[in-house]
């Protein structure tokens, strides 16, 4: 009479193979759909994410100029405004500060746009020169100390586009 399928052809593949071949099949299938999900899924965060630093890189350029603009404003000698252009210098160094910090606070280590001892360093001259300011003396030597670290940092913000 008839024989089975199995009988017939020798090489033919068992029953049980075939329903490991089905499950793997299945499995990779589920392992496939669930990558290309991951992958949708993560893509718009990793844009956004580079988005936000980009924000904040900008944010800092924009700081930093002014604070650069407002440094070549200083008078040599005690002026009269020289203090409240100091202290919006040190506003605009401070902001840069924070955005550093939110930038760490989000990404962690990896989100360091600038070293916190560059900043440090900035506000320990700005109170040397505020320092000098309020004796009368002449503070040329530290405005322009102020002006060459302030152009360094702007250029170090300036690479971080790159």
């Amino acid at each position: 009479m008839y024989r089975r399928y199995s009988q017939v052809n020798q090489a033919a593949v068992s029953v049980s193979q075939v329903r490991r071949n089905r499950i793997r099949n299945i499995l990779i299938l589920i392992l496939a759909a669930g990558l290309a999900a991951m992958t949708a899924v993560a893509l718009p965060a990793v844009r956004s994410r580079e988005a936000g630093r980009q924000l904040y890189i900008q944010r800092m350029q924009n700081e930093i100029a002014t604070a650069v603009r407002l440094t070549t404003s200083l008078s040599r000698n005690a002026g009269a405004n020289s203090a409240a252009i100091l202290a919006q210098i040190r506003s605009n160094v401070y902001t840069i500060g924070v955005i550093n910090e939110i930038s760490i606070g989000q990404e962690g280590a990896g989100g360091r746009l600038i070293q916190e001892d560059r900043i440090a360093s900035l506000q320990s001259e700005i109170d040397h020169y505020l320092a000098f300011l309020t004796t009368g003396m002449d503070t040329g030597e530290y405005q322009t100390n102020l002006q060459n670290s302030l152009n360094a940092l702007q250029v170090d913000i300036s690479a971080l586009e790159q």
